[in-house]
């Protein structure tokens, strides 16, 4: 039984890999890895955008704005946004799959997630 499902998973993430959503994302990944220092402020702003999600003590709107104004300048260089976008484009597509999984087999997640 395993067998099966591992070579159906194993099909699913060699399409995953194979969609244009990951290969862009690869690309401009890699041009981001180049810049060490920008993928330092990167990983920063990511950080402290989870942590604002996670938390959820303070005015979300407020700091959101403020975070993004203190983000302005590295968002404004050359496929910072883009990075960005092409992440969050592969996280709803993973969460896409998760949600079709639960879904087909009844697993009750409590709310409706869509």
């Amino acid at each position: 039984m395993y067998h099966r499902l591992d070579e159906i998973l194993n099909n699913l993430a060699n399409a995953f890999k194979d969609s244009p959503e990951y290969r862009d994302y690869q690309r401009i990944r890699e041009l981001i890895h180049q810049d060490p220092e920008k993928e330092r402020a990167i990983n920063e702003f990511r950080r402290r955008n989870f942590e604002l999600h996670k938390y959820r003590n303070t005015d979300l709107y407020n700091e959101m704005d403020r975070l993004e104004q203190e983000f302005a300048p590295l968002r404004a260089q050359p496929y910072v946004n883009e990075y960005l976008a092409a992440e969050l484009a592969l996280c709803r597509m993973v969460q896409r799959i998760n949600y079709r999984l639960m879904e087909e087999i009844e697993f009750d997640l409590g709310f409706d997630p869509l």
